[in-house]
């Protein structure tokens, strides 16, 4: 029962990471067709953000990089 319960948690939290890396995409696409933020929700300025304060950060930041990008990958 555990296993399952742990295999449902895990295709929940696949599927929920997949949506809002569509949803950042349309944000993006949105910001660059409109020309800036939509509904209110700056998406550029966030992704940019998030890569300004990983490239400060040096081996840390490069680190936390890589264990985004194998999260998302899978």
């Amino acid at each position: 029962i555990m296993d399952n319960a742990w295999s449902m948690i895990k295709n929940l939290v696949s599927e929920l990471t997949s949506v809002v890396i569509g949803l950042a995409g349309l944000g993006i696409v949105a910001a660059i067709v409109f020309g800036g933020p939509v509904l209110g929700l700056d998406v550029i300025g966030g992704v940019t953000d998030l890569v300004e304060m990983l490239a400060s950060n040096g081996v840390v930041g490069l680190l936390v990089l890589a264990i985004l990008y194998s999260l998302v990958a899978k």
